[in-house]
């Protein structure tokens, strides 16, 4: 996609076990992010995404207000180099 910038979070607090992969997907699905989700061995969750300046500020803000079981304590964000997936999965 041209314009595409990709971010990588890991969000870290209550985000294993309440379902939050699953929302982060169809949140992104929603809003035609590309990327995936994965748990972490730490208790963290990684989001890999690709959209653009609005997309990925709407997934943002939508995975900070999380899914009403989830609660983000802190996280990472880093710029990535371009990436090559093409929908939004989540990774085991």
């Amino acid at each position: 996609m041209e314009g595409t910038i990709w971010k990588k979070w890991n969000v870290r607090g209550i985000v294993q076990g309440v379902g939050f992969r699953h929302f982060v997907k169809n949140v992104a699905r929603a809003i035609g992010v590309k990327g995936y989700v994965k748990n972490e061995m730490d208790g963290s969750v990684t989001i890999v995404a690709g959209g653009n300046s609005e997309q990925l500020t709407e997934l943002f803000k939508r995975v900070m207000e999380g899914n009403g079981w989830s609660s983000i304590t802190d996280y990472d964000e880093e710029i990535l180099p371009p990436q090559d997936y093409k929908d939004f999965h989540v990774e085991f």
